[in-house]
């Protein structure tokens, strides 16, 4: 199955997502707020699984975040 949808790193609209690369885990995180996640930036909520990412966003090259022209 395809998703589509807002990547949830840089919030670019109707991209292809698939889960991060990320080690991170914030679902296990079992205190309040928002986060950035340590592997790739992302503002994160505790608590709650890590949001999946575009193609670019998940490789890390995203043009004007990953030092990307």
């Amino acid at each position: 199955m395809i998703n589509a949808g807002m990547c949830g790193r840089c919030y670019q609209e109707e991209v292809l997502l698939v889960k991060p690369l990320c080690n991170e885990k914030p679902e296990l995180v079992n205190y309040g707020g928002m986060y950035h996640c340590p592997d790739c930036g992302a503002m994160i909520l505790a608590g709650v699984m890590h949001p999946l990412v575009c193609l670019d966003c998940r490789d890390l090259k995203k043009e004007g975040f990953d030092g990307c022209k």
